[in-house]
């Protein structure tokens, strides 16, 4: 292959591989840091009022909408906004968000925990229980977003 050849194979691969990052979901990045902000308010004030947010509430608070509550996108955003909240707080913010019809997280929610944050959680109550507590306890204390 020639050198111009190459270097338009490299161009494409670089070129599709800035469209995969600059979007997700269809969103811009500026789109989806907004989104991002939007659901850490959200799930911040239920942790100082002590309460939980149903799928369907953090998509519309999050996307206005654009999504719906068992979505690829709310989950990432979620897996995202809980990522940040771990590092700087040690909590899984995610843990508030459930399903209207159980009062409890999904499936996605206990192997994010379990795949991803290394966390025991074959007494999916306790551990989720244990989890609501540490995060209303957490903002409780200050009601900072980190």
């Amino acid at each position: 292959m020639r050198i111009s050849g190459i270097l338009t194979e490299w161009q494409g691969r670089t070129r599709r591989r800035r469209l995969r990052v600059a979007r997700r979901w269809g969103l811009e990045e500026d789109e989806w840091q907004a989104a991002a902000g939007r659901l850490t308010r959200v799930l911040v004030e239920a942790a100082e009022r002590g309460r939980t947010v149903t799928y369907g509430e953090a998509v519309r608070f999050a996307f206005d909408g654009r999504f719906s509550a068992r979505s690829g996108a709310l989950m990432d955003l979620l897996g995202e906004v809980d990522s940040d909240q771990e590092a700087a707080r040690g909590i899984m913010i995610a843990t508030l968000v459930v399903r209207a019809d159980t009062g409890r997280p999904g499936e996605g929610y206990f192997a994010f925990a379990r795949d991803v944050l290394g966390r025991d959680v074959s007494d999916r109550e306790r551990f989720w229980q244990g989890e609501a507590d540490a995060v209303w306890a957490a903002f409780a204390q200050t009601g900072k977003v980190l």
